[in-house]
């Protein structure tokens, strides 16, 4: 629900703006913006592209803090705490490792 309502935002933002859609050069590169860019452009100077980018950014993140979460729900099942501290480990590695083009 949060991603959706940044995406709806983004296109608000790009509507009712200044500029309305002509400041939006299609195609939008999505290496332009990168999290640590957002995070930090964010606050002071919100753009209606990078708006519409944490839509996804939240989507992503989501199984990641579910899975944080879990670890501390089965901090008593050793069982479970191993699993579940796995598959976060891979998650987390596979979010910062490149990824690898064939």
């Amino acid at each position: 629900m949060i991603s959706v309502a940044l995406l709806i935002g983004g296109v608000l933002m790009t509507l009712l703006g200044p500029t309305g859609v002509a400041d939006v050069h299609p195609p939008v590169n999505s290496s332009a913006y990168p999290l640590s860019r957002l995070f930090h452009t964010l606050p002071s100077a919100p753009s209606a592209v990078a708006v519409m980018f944490m839509g996804p950014a939240a989507l992503l993140a989501t199984p990641l803090i579910r899975k944080a979460l879990a670890v501390l729900e089965f901090a008593k099942d050793w069982i479970y705490l191993g699993h579940t501290f796995l598959v976060l480990l891979i998650l987390l590695i596979s979010l910062f490792l490149p990824s690898i083009r064939g």
